[in-house]
């Protein structure tokens, strides 16, 4: 009995409070319990990563999976911050109008904290801050080329509107020390988004589903920045002539944005888009796969009409509504690219789009944060005594209730391909 290749990961980690937890074992900061797709895997992290009592003005309330390095079993989380000393801040008065003084105390809204995680050596190491102001959680990790394991670097890309140079804000587990690295900005107007950092091929990617990727190597002394666009709209996006009967042409790429998913599947990144319902016709969904990132050049997959998987038995038992699906946290099999997943009424699909059918399902409590995670060796080898007595449970619950049925509860699997 192998535990799964793979994992559907929470971004909401589970907080333990003592040792003696099951889950988290005696001395460990990080643990992750396995759960085949589609169920959900869940991190768990110790109260030395995510403490129990948060100060009150952080903005930051619980932790949150930020990125991953897949390959290096690496978890960047970002946690609430402890409750600030009392004597914090800066003293300030002021006199009333009946002449009494006034005192109060004026103090940052305190940072939030981060960590890397190495899941198989169950340990968190904390990310000090940097001078420089973090800008939107615009974060990625990815492991030292050859560096021994457990060395990683942060990093966040920082652009400015209208400057044709941004920022690498790096930090180094190696010198323990954050550095400011310049390098281009390939579309200096465009107000960059990320939606998510990915590693692959020894650099981070940064995705942004409206305008393209942007990459590099953070480890090099002078990182040289790449630009693939998702299609033939550089200079469309690159305008600031914007006619007013128009409207905005930057809100316009983001309502198309949000109607898109990039991901690393098999090696390969790959864009799928969720059309819009036109004159009465169902939308529909596509794929295209980067064939080279030299030239920009993405090669269709595939197209495929909702109501095509609408119509199919296995769609139909699941008794959900035709419905096309927001992919706001919607992901495709990290080995298998014609296996989309995504939420649907808190319910959690597996689709293999080119067979037009749906081949697992489940019902959840609710419509989570996750990210497809392809675990490494490493993390899989030392997971598997878990998995074991997972997986003992799995059978004890599965075998107790039917495949289909009115008021699943947030434990039931249904592997949709079993129905004839």
């Amino acid at each position: 009995m192998a535990p799964p290749s793979w994992v559907i990961l929470s971004c909401e980690p589970r907080v333990c409070g003592g040792g003696d937890d099951p889950v988290l074992p005696q001395g460990a900061d990080v643990a992750l319990s396995l759960a085949a797709p589609p169920r959900v895997a869940v991190l768990s992290v110790s109260r030395r990563v995510s403490p129990a009592e948060v100060d009150p003005c952080a903005r930051c309330k619980s932790p949150f999976v930020l990125a991953l390095d897949p390959s290096a079993g690496l978890v960047l989380l970002v946690a609430p911050p402890p409750p600030s000393p009392d004597d914090s801040g800066d003293l300030r008065s002021w006199t009333d109008r009946d002449g009494n003084e006034r005192t109060f105390r004026v103090s940052l809204i305190p940072r939030p904290l981060y960590f890397v995680c190495d899941v198989a050596a169950a340990t968190a190491s904390h990310v000090p801050d940097p001078e420089r102001l973090i800008f939107n959680n615009d974060l990625g990790v990815i492991a030292a080329p050859g560096g021994g394991r457990g060395n990683y670097m942060v990093v966040e890309l920082q652009t400015i509107v209208g400057d044709d140079e941004a920022t690498l804000l790096c930090f180094s587990s190696v010198t323990g020390e954050w550095e400011e690295k310049d390098v281009g900005n390939p579309l200096p107007s465009w107000i960059w988004t990320f939606y998510d950092i990915i590693c692959h091929d020894g650099k981070l990617w940064w995705v942004d589903t409206a305008a393209g990727l942007l990459l590099c190597d953070p480890f090099a002394d002078e990182p040289d920045m790449k630009y693939v666009p998702l299609e033939d709209k550089e200079d469309d996006l690159q305008s600031e002539d914007e006619d007013d009967d128009d409207g905005c042409g930057y809100c316009a790429e983001r309502v198309l944005a949000t109607g898109r998913i990039v991901q690393l599947i098999d090696g390969k990144f790959r864009c799928v888009e969720v059309s819009s319902p036109s004159h009465g016709a169902a939308p529909e969904v596509s794929m295209r796969t980067l064939v080279n990132p030299e030239t920009a050049e993405w090669a269709p997959e595939y197209t495929v009409s909702f109501a095509d998987i609408w119509a199919s038995e296995s769609y139909k038992a699941t008794e959900l509504p035709e419905k096309a699906p927001q992919l706001r946290n919607a992901f495709v099999h990290p080995m298998n690219p014609d296996v989309l997943y995504f939420f649907l009424k808190k319910h959690i699909l597996g689709v293999d789009v080119r067979a037009r059918k749906v081949v697992e399902y489940e019902a959840r409590d609710s419509s989570e944060s996750v990210l497809p995670w392809k675990l490494p060796p490493a993390l899989s080898a030392v997971s598997l005594r878990r998995w074991k007595r997972e997986r003992v449970a799995e059978r004890e619950v599965v075998g107790n209730q039917g495949r289909y049925g009115n008021g699943l509860e947030s434990s039931t699997v249904c592997k949709v391909s079993d129905v004839q």
